[in-house]
């Protein structure tokens, strides 16, 4: 499917532009299932907007892997030039090696049995959570 939000892709190049933009060189693949060969269905340059992602993207390295995030796609054509330019945006992403990870779960809590009062109740229900 190429790019789009949840595709993994391989960073190839990491150029800040600004606090706000760093433009990424990443592609997406794919695997052949005739061949079981990889193949790339997307390969290019893409902008990482926005003060958050610039940042994080900024700090990418070469061969890191990354899971899309928030996409966009646009285009502009230019009237003078007869050229038309394709822009791929990226607002968010996340580390393809903890993507899809669940946080380790809470160690269940057992509530401390309360002092007995000697009121006359029923106490089967004193380990409920709630």
């Amino acid at each position: 499917m190429g790019f789009h939000t949840g595709a993994f892709a391989k960073v190839w190049g990491v150029t800040p532009i600004s606090n706000t933009c760093t433009k990424l060189r990443i592609s997406v693949s794919r695997k052949n299932k005739e061949t079981d060969e990889f193949e790339d269905d997307f390969s290019g340059f893409v902008l990482a907007v926005g003060t958050a992602a610039a940042a994080r993207a900024s700090k990418l390295r070469e061969g890191d892997r990354i899971k899309l995030g928030d996409v966009d796609v646009s285009t502009k054509y230019d009237r003078d030039s007869k050229v038309s330019y394709t822009n791929f945006k990226l607002f968010s992403f996340e580390d393809a090696d903890s993507a899809g990870r669940s946080a380790p779960r809470a160690q269940a809590r057992t509530r401390k049995p309360a002092e007995d009062d000697g009121g006359d109740y029923d106490d089967t229900d004193r380990d409920l959570p709630f």
